[in-house]
Order: C-alpha cells, then structure tokens, then sequence
C-alpha cells in the first residue's frame, strides 16, 4: 500500500516565477502539483500490478472520469 505523496513544491514556485499575475493557483495531478511517492523505501513493496492499477486510476483522475472532492471550493468532503 502507497503511503506518501509528494508535493511538488518545485513545480509551485516555478510556475509562480512564470507567472505576472498574482492569485490562487491550485496544482492537482494533471498539473504535476502532486503525485504519489514511489522511492526506495517503498519499492520493493509495490507489485508491477498495484503500480498499474494506481497509474490507471491517477490517469482516470486527470482525465475527469474519478471525481475528487474540491474541499476549497465547498469547505466540506462529501466522501
């Protein structure tokens, strides 16, 4: 089982540099503001399966068919 994330921290600060306008911008798994932690503590725990399984349920996150819940926007989880 998958037990960190990472937030990337970089990504935020890079895009935030680009940018000329100031404002709130929200970095999710498409836009590479956070992703699963996958290293050599956990590695060799991980099966070839349950990395698939996790890429393909990431994938389906990007592309809209898993809807996760928008806590900032309604100030509550529904899950």
């Amino acid at each position: 089982m998958l037990t960190s994330m990472v937030k990337r921290v970089d990504n935020a600060v890079y895009n935030s540099a680009k940018q000329s306008n100031p404002g709130v911008t929200v970095l999710g798994l498409k836009e590479g503001g956070v992703d699963y932690a996958m290293d050599q503590y956990n590695a060799k725990l991980v099966s070839a399966d349950m990395k698939a399984k996790v890429d393909a349920a990431k994938a389906d996150i990007i592309g809209g068919k898993i809807k996760v819940a928008d806590y900032m926007a309604d100030n509550a989880c529904k899950y």
